[in-house]
C-alpha cells in the first residue's frame, strides 16, 4: 500500500513559503484569493490542510472540520518549513529527488539538454548538462548559482528536524 504524503493549499501570506516547500518536495497549492474562496477549495480537495498565519481563516476552517495550520508568526522561514515537516510527519530525507516546480507546483522530469535549447539563454545552455523540465508550465532548471543556497537552506531545515 501507497502512502501519499500530506497536501496543503497555502494563503496569500506565503507565496515564499509555497515555493519552498515545493523544492522540498511538497504538494503546494498557493491561493491568492479571498478566504471564502480558500474555504470553497477545501470543500473540493478536504484531504488538502492549509497553511496559514490568518488566525481568523483557522478558525473558521477548523469550524468546518478542515485540516488547518496555524503557521508560527516572527520566526525564520527555516523554523517554519521545519514546523510544518513536524507537525504533518512529511519527511525530508527526499530532497532533491522529490523536488516539483516551484512555480506551478507540477512534476519536473530530467531531460536531455537539447530539449532545453531555447529554452534557456545560451550561456546557461553551455555550462551546464543537467537540465529538468516541468511537465506543466514547461519552465527549464538547472543547477546554477542559485543551487549552493537551496542545498544550505536545506541543511538547515534538517538540522531543524533532528531530533
Amino acid at each position: 500500500m501507497i502512502i501519499m504524503s500530506q497536501s496543503f493549499i497555502a494563503d496569500a501570506m506565503f507565496k515564499k513559503l509555497a515555493r519552498w516547500l515545493r523544492i522540498f518536495g511538497v504538494d503546494v497549492e498557493y491561493a491568492e484569493i479571498p478566504d471564502n474562496e480558500i474555504l470553497a477549495l477545501l470543500m473540493l480537495y478536504p484531504s488538502k490542510a492549509l497553511l496559514t498565519q490568518d488566525v481568523q481563516l483557522h478558525e473558521r476552517a477548523q469550524r468546518r472540520g478542515f485540516k488547518s495550520f496555524l503557521v508560527p508568526r516572527d520566526i525564520p522561514m527555516e523554523d517554519q518549513i521545519a514546523s510544518i515537516f513536524r507537525e504533518f510527519n512529511l519527511k525530508f530525507e527526499d530532497f532533491p529527488s522529490k523536488t516539483v516546480c516551484p512555480d506551478c507546483n507540477g512534476p519536473l522530469e530530467v531531460v536531455t539538454k537539447s530539449k532545453v535549447k531555447g529554452k534557456v539563454l545560451e550561456n546557461v545552455y553551455k555550462r551546464h548538462r543537467k537540465f529538468w523540465l516541468c511537465t506543466k508550465c514547461g519552465k527549464a532548471y538547472w543547477e546554477g548559482t542559485h543551487w549552493k543556497r537551496i542545498n544550505e537552506t536545506a541543511e538547515r531545515v534538517k538540522s531543524k528536524l533532528r531530533p
